[in-house]
């Protein structure tokens, strides 16, 4: 009996110093994610970030043959919060804006089993909801009930991209404070905008979003603060590169790199330039 409880108590000694070792190595593993970021699928040139619908689809078919896995920013913020599982060679899919012709992505995506986050501007939403007979696949943009087929589709994650600061007016740069505001003046009008969006976005999804894409990439630190009070815990940049993700370090998420998928580079040649 005595030597059954000596191997007892050596097997419990082995599992609690193994305990914290495996902790260790949890919160220093690390994956490589690239971002890409679309915004306007169309076959008419309108601006210099339209592709067709069927370049979208080379993309997903070159990810698709390459073993990449698209995976949602909530899939990003679990890995990182928690450890949880991600595929040997994920991307994330990102659309900006909400145009009306994001539509277009959905069979495609489907085809290809992959998804995509959808960066939702409120105000732009609200209009085209109220005049949704006059709908333009150029300019216009996803109505409140497009975005809730979108999500219902499984294949779209929403995000938010500010209620009505996507805009350079009056002296402010996208969602960033202006010259004239303090800092408690900025925090309330941000959150308020936010929050407006946010509550939008859950009625629609049942979920509060944690992700929050920079109007025209405009960072700065008094934005950072207030989204992390108001719990975003991802938050989408527009400079390029790939990003280094780690468990355990919670600000790996913010600042996301993305790369802009123009009409003159795909996302074969996207790799090829920020893996060098």
């Amino acid at each position: 009996m005595k030597i059954y409880k000596k191997l007892l108590c050596c097997i419990l000694s082995v599992i609690m110093l193994a305990g914290p070792v495996y902790a260790a190595e949890q919160e220093n593993e690390s994956i490589r994610v690239p971002v890409i970021m679309y915004h306007s699928l169309l076959d008419k040139k309108t601006n210099q970030w339209n592709i067709p619908p069927q370049e979208f689809e080379k993309d997903l078919k070159y990810l698709s043959e390459n073993g990449y896995e698209a995976v949602f920013i909530s899939d990003l913020i679990a890995y990182v919060h928690t450890g949880a599982a991600l595929p040997e060679k994920p991307v994330v899919l990102t659309f900006d804006d909400g145009y009306y012709n994001n539509l277009t992505a959905i069979p495609h995506l489907e085809k290809y089993d992959m998804r995509i986050v959808l960066s939702v501007i409120g105000e732009n939403s609200d209009h085209w909801t109220k005049h949704a007979d006059e709908t333009d696949e150029r300019y216009g943009h996803l109505t409140w009930p497009h975005i809730s087929g979108m999500f219902e589709s499984g294949r779209v994650e929403l995000a938010s991209h500010t209620q009505s600061m996507h805009k350079n007016k009056g002296g402010r740069n996208g969602c960033c404070r202006k010259k004239s505001e303090n800092k408690e003046e900025y925090e309330r009008v941000l959150t308020n905008d936010l929050e407006t969006l946010q509550k939008k976005l859950e009625q629609i999804s049942g979920i509060r979003p944690e992700c929050f894409a920079y109007p025209f990439g405009s960072m700065c630190e008094d934005s950072d603060i207030v989204l992390r009070k108001l719990g975003f815990k991802a938050t989408l940049s527009c400079v390029s590169g790939i990003n280094v993700l780690r468990i355990g370090d919670a600000d790996c998420l913010f600042r996301l790199r993305r790369n802009n998928r123009t009409p003159g580079e795909s996302v074969e040649t996207i790799f090829k330039r920020i893996a060098a």
